[in-house]
C-alpha cells in the first residue's frame, strides 16, 4: 500500500536531517502468505496473514514479521478487500466506537457497533428498534477530511443513525456528498466563517481526518456542550499540539489559545496501530465483522482505476504531489496484477 500515511511519513523524513540517510520503504498494511517460519510457529506455515507495521516496509516481496503481530485472514478472502478494510473501515469503526464510548451514552444494553449496523430502506432510514438503541442515534456527526478514511466514517455515521455533517477541500465534494451526509450539511473547510456560524453548538462528535490544529478554535465553536472530539493519527512523525505564540509576556491570541486547549485537552486519539497493540482480539473481531459486512454488501469499495505494477512509482509520486489521496497496491499469488483505489 502506498497511502497518506507514507507521504506524510515521506515528509517527515526529509525534514529530519537525521533521518536522511536512513533508507525506507513505505507501506503500513500488508496481506500475503507464509513462505518461511522460526521453530515456534512452524503452524503458519503456507496461511494467509494480514499484518501492521508502524515504521513501513510493507512494499517489498518479503516482510518479516514476529508471529504475535500477524492476523489469521480466511484462504477466501482476497487480499486486496482485507488491505482495503485496514486502510479505511476499521479506522472509521473503531474512531466512532471510541467517540460513544467515551461520551459514555446511556444505553440498554452495552454498546457494540457491530450489533447496531442495519441495512437502509430506499429512503435511507432504518426503523429498527435496534437502530434508534444506537447511542449515535439522532446524534449530529461532523467528518472532517474527504479521503477514504473520512468517506468510511460518513457511510458507518450514517448507517448508525447520526445526521452526519462534513468539511473537506473542495476536489471532494462530490464522493464526500454521495457518502449520504445531510443536505446542506458540507462546508469547503477553508470556508471557517460559514461553517462555524451555521454549525455553532450543534456537533455531537467531531472525528478529525486532517490534523490541522489551525481549526481547533472553530471545531470549539461547533462541538455541543459535552461533546466529544476523536482526532485519527495519519503519521508516526509524534506531531504534538502547539500552543500559541508568545509576544512577552502574553499571548497573542489568549481566546483562540483556550479554545484550542481545550480541544487539545478533551481530545480521544485513535492510532490503528496502537488499536491493535492494545487489543489484539478485539482487533481482529472488529476486522472480521468488517469483512462479512463487506461480502454481504452492506459496505462496498469504492474502485476508480487499475494499474500494472510498472505504474507504482509513477503514481507514488502523484500521491505524495497531493495529486489523488491513496493508493493500494496488491500482487496477486502470482506476484503480477495490481489495482489502485481512491
Amino acid at each position: 500500500t502506498i497511502s497518506t500515511r507514507d507521504c506524510l511519513e515521506r515528509i517527515r523524513r526529509d525534514n529530519d536531517v537525521n533521518l536522511h540517510s536512513d533508507s525506507w520503504v513505505p507501506g503500513h498494511e500488508i496481506v500475503g502468505r507464509v513462505v518461511r517460519v522460526g521453530g515456534k510457529s512452524r503452524f503458519l506455515k503456507n496461511r494467509r496473514v494480514a499484518a501492521l507495521l508502524p515504521a513501513g516496509g510493507g512494499c517489498s516481496r518479503h516482510v518479516r514479521c514476529h508471529v504475535d503481530n500477524l492476523i489469521a485472514v480466511p484462504e477466501h478472502a482476497r487480499s486486496q478487500d482485507i488491505v482495503y478494510l485496514l486502510s479505511t473501515y476499521l479506522t472509521a469503526y473503531q474512531c466512532l466506537e471510541q467517540s460513544v464510548e467515551a461520551d459514555q451514552i446511556s444505553c440498554c444494553v452495552p454498546f457494540k457497533m457491530a450489533e447496531y449496523l442495519h441495512d437502509l430502506d430506499e429512503e435511507g432510514e432504518s426503523l429498527t428498534a435496534e437502530r434508534m438503541r444506537n447511542p449515535l442515534f439522532g446524534k449530529s456527526v461532523l467528518i472532517t477530511g474527504g479521503s477514504p478514511v473520512g468517506q468510511a466514517l460518513i457511510d458507518i455515521a450514517r448507517h448508525a443513525g447520526a445526521t452526519v455533517y462534513a468539511l473537506s477541500h473542495s476536489q471532494h465534494e462530490y464522493n464526500v456528498q454521495q457518502m449520504g451526509v445531510k443536505e446542506g450539511g458540507w462546508y469547503p473547510l477553508f470556508q471557517t466563517e460559514g461553517w462555524k456560524t451555521n454549525w455553532k453548538g450543534k456537533m455531537d462528535v467531531i472525528v478529525d481526518t486532517i490534523g490541522d490544529y489551525s481549526n481547533y478554535a472553530s471545531f470549539y465553536d461547533v462541538l455541543a456542550f459535552g461533546g466529544r472530539f476523536v482526532r485519527v493519527n495519519t503519521t508516526s512523525a509524534g506531531k504534538k499540539f502547539i500552543s500559541a505564540p508568545i509576544q512577552g509576556d502574553k499571548y497573542f491570541s489568549p481566546l483562540k489559545h483556550y479554545k484550542e486547549s481545550h480541544i487539545n485537552r478533551v481530545a480521544v486519539d485513535y492510532d490503528i496501530f496502537d488499536s491493535f497493540e492494545e487489543d489484539k482480539k478485539l482487533f481482529t473481531e472488529d476486522l472480521t465483522y468488517l469483512f462479512q459486512l463487506l461480502q454481504s454488501g452492506k459496505i462496498k469499495r469504492r474502485e476508480f482505476s487499475h494499474i500494472g505494477l510498472e505504474m507504482v512509482e509513477q503514481e507514488w509520486n502523484k500521491a505524495f504531489e497531493g495529486k489523488t489521496d491513496v493508493l493500494v497496491v496488491s500482487c496477486n499469488e502470482s506476484g503480477s496484477g495490481s489495482r489502485r483505489k481512491l
